[in-house]
């Protein structure tokens, strides 16, 4: 299943590629950590929040 995602950040879209099976047990109700073991967690938390990993990273690293 390929899932379209827009970043809030950067305003880019990405396709995810998920199986439909996990995806349909997330849809169910299954924590996302357990319904897609097979999806890196990044690529989990851009499913949930819409954020990709680039911004993710910008956003919660430490000032240097």
């Amino acid at each position: 299943m390929q899932i379209s995602k827009r970043c809030p950040s950067c305003t880019k879209t990405f396709v995810i590629e998920v199986p439909d099976n996990e995806f349909e047990a997330w849809q169910g109700g299954v924590l996302i950590q357990n319904a897609m073991p097979s999806v890196p967690a990044d690529v989990r938390e851009q499913l949930v929040s819409g954020i990709d990993s680039k911004c993710w990273d910008e956003m919660f690293s430490e000032a240097e």
